[in-house]
């Protein structure tokens, strides 16, 4: 008896808890029109970082002709802001489903 009324308390319980799916609506990017915006921000991102990279210049009577090639790093900064800048974008005309 005291089993059945634990069953039924729960039971009670559970009917009363409100569903996550029906407070909550969770908007996905799932279109080809958003997944197309977001990768040629990615694209581009990837142009503007290989700009930032500045091969290196070898110190005097040095035993090899090269050096190591260094990244500016205010421009690294400028590419990422603005691929976040697209991709925010990208993400405001996405249709809500």
């Amino acid at each position: 008896m005291r089993g059945l009324a634990i069953v039924l308390t729960v039971a009670a319980i559970g009917a009363a808890a409100p569903t996550a799916s029906a407070e909550v609506k969770i908007r996905l990017a799932q279109t080809s029109a958003a997944t197309t915006c977001m990768m040629t921000c990615n694209a581009q991102a990837a142009s503007c970082q290989t700009a930032c990279v500045v091969p290196g210049t070898p110190p005097a009577a040095a035993a090899t002709t090269t050096s190591n090639a260094t990244a500016s790093t205010i421009c690294l900064l400028n590419c990422s802001t603005a691929q976040l800048t697209c991709q925010t974008s990208c993400a405001r005309q996405s249709p809500s489903q």
